[in-house]
């Protein structure tokens, strides 16, 4: 049985049922709570699709069954991974799936901050005609991309087409296709003084925990951009306001934050080299479709016996 635990369009219901077999498939909630009852659906599953931060110690206690779960979302730092390997179940995510919103939006922002669009519709606000920003190109502006995988590679498409030199942060290296080289991750501070924009995009790890700090931060120009759309702790916040405040670096634009919902109180809403969105980045009307394609493929694999196409290395957490 397979256990759809997030809600998608009819279309892609649909299609889930032709592919695997409308008496193989249910669809239906999560429980939030223990006292709720609990599908027996859900609990006979083998197959379970939900969003990884659902993915606890007591939902794996209650499904006895499942041997894969898949998650909907491309972040699983969250998930027991012990408990997982221990049981041996298998855990795939949707990386790539979003690559194409999130490096438009990432666009999106580098255009604003080189453009003045950020201060020009404040300015409109205030019925104000200063033309004081210094307005800039991104033709041959470096581009330092912290995290090069799939979203990192369609970002750096995107960026070669605006004539970036970009750059390219993993966790060893190797040539990519449209970026003009690709540095071991202990490569990234020696990298950080030529930036003109620094993209995470990075899994959150225990080793990647506040890899951007005080120490990251001091090493950028005063002029650079941060961005980051991999998860809010990979940047400590605090040390990135103190920057942010002492214009240290040039501005942020941030989609994720340490604590999400981000607090009314954070002082990264009134400070005006940020930009903010609330963790959209990914976001697409196309979602469903393509998360079902992926999700078929991971079945395909997963009917075969063989390798699970997004499958997520337990060990490494990603």
């Amino acid at each position: 049985m397979v256990y759809v635990g997030v809600a998608l369009n009819e279309s892609a219901q649909y299609t889930l049922k032709q592919r695997i077999g409308d008496e193989h498939i249910c669809f239906g909630p999560i429980p939030g709570d223990e006292d709720e009852p609990w599908p027996q659906e859900l609990c006979r599953c083998e197959v379970l699709m939900l969003w990884g931060s659902r993915v606890t110690e007591t939902l794996l206690e209650r499904l006895p069954h499942v041997r894969w779960i898949h998650s909907v979302s491309a972040g699983v730092d969250s998930v027991p991974f012990a408990r997982l390997q221990e049981r041996g179940i298998l855990l795939s995510n949707s990386r790539g799936l979003h690559g194409r919103p999130i490096s438009e939006q990432i666009m999106g922002t580098l255009i604003a901050f080189s453009r003045g669009l950020h201060v020009f519709w404040r300015n409109q606000q205030a019925h104000r005609w200063d033309r004081s920003y210094a307005v800039d190109e991104l033709t041959r502006k470096t581009l330092l991309i912290v995290g090069a995988g799939s979203i990192g590679r369609e970002l750096a498409r995107k960026a070669k087409a605006f004539d970036m030199v970009v750059r390219g942060v993993r966790s060893f290296a190797e040539p990519l296709p449209y970026f003009d080289a690709v540095y071991s991750v202990e490569d990234l501070e020696a990298l950080l003084p030529d930036a003109d924009f620094v993209v995470v995009l990075t899994p959150l790890t225990p080793k990647t925990y506040h890899m951007i700090s005080t120490r990251q931060l001091s090493r950028m120009k005063p002029s650079a951009v941060l961005l980051n759309y991999a998860r809010g702790p990979v940047i400590d916040e605090s040390a990135l306001v103190q920057a942010l405040k002492r214009h240290q670096i040039g501005g942020a634009s941030l989609d994720v934050f340490e604590a999400e919902p981000l607090s009314p109180d954070s002082p990264l809403w009134t400070l005006d080299n940020v930009l903010l969105t609330p963790h959209t980045g990914g976001w697409s009307p196309y979602q469903d479709e393509r998360e079902v394609t992926l999700f078929i493929a991971n079945w395909e694999a997963f009917q075969q016996h063989e390798p699970l196409p997004t499958a997520v290395d337990l060990a490494r957490r990603y």
